[in-house]
């Protein structure tokens, strides 16, 4: 088996629904993201999600709504005020998970 790596050392707060579609405004469009950059995305952004789930059933009808939660620095618990920039807040994980990644080429 092979080890685990990469920023595993915390747990990071999500108070919303990580399963749903998660969504950033940027650039007139909206696009989809991944948990960490949704929650550190110091813009417009928003969820869509089941209304209900039924065994066996994927034809539910859909909720959007637009998330004001707070916005934290990437891959950390720091809360940073709501600026409305359009980008994500960076810290020195994302530096760290940037690095490792041109690292691997």
């Amino acid at each position: 088996m092979s080890e685990k790596r990469g920023l595993l050392d915390q747990t990071l707060k999500n108070d919303y629904n990580t399963a749903g579609v998660l969504e950033v405004f940027q650039n007139d469009k909206w696009y989809r993201v991944t948990t960490k950059d949704f929650r550190s995305f110091n813009g417009p952004r928003r969820i869509t999600e089941p209304t209900r789930v039924e065994h066996g059933n994927p034809w539910v009808d859909l909720k959007t709504y637009e998330y004001y939660g707070p916005v934290f620095k990437w891959g950390t618990n720091t809360v940073v005020d709501f600026s409305d920039t359009g980008s994500i807040e960076k810290s020195e994980a994302w530096n760290k998970a940037r690095k490792i990644s041109e690292d691997r080429g």
